[in-house]
């Protein structure tokens, strides 16, 4: 049992990483696409968040906006929880670049 729930928390490890790597992502993105709007980027990567990981599971992982330069940066630190205590928590450190587009001129 202890096996089968040590790889279970192998797996939605996984999956979190995978679900703040596309928070990031399209934080970035849409962020960028806005004009370098730092709302919009903010707003992207709560709702991509929410949406994937819904409830405490991603709760311990931050995700921050900031534009530097013509590129918006999204960057996502924090903890994954382990299903069972001897089982460490997995850190997540993850950083998205994304660079700010004009609207084509009409």
């Amino acid at each position: 049992m202890v096996v089968f729930i040590g790889a279970l928390n192998f797996v939605l490890d996984e999956y979190a990483k995978g679900a703040v790597r596309t928070a990031v992502d399209e934080a970035a993105q849409t962020g960028a696409s806005a004009g370098g709007s730092l709302t919009a980027c903010v707003a992207e990567a709560s709702r991509v968040r929410a949406s994937l990981l819904p409830g405490v599971f991603g709760s311990d992982v931050t995700i921050n906006c900031s534009q530097v330069g013509d590129e918006v940066v999204v960057t996502a630190i924090g903890d994954l929880p382990s299903l069972l205590p001897p089982v460490p928590r997995v850190s997540v450190s993850m950083v998205g670049v994304s660079l700010i587009t004009e609207a084509p001129a009409q």
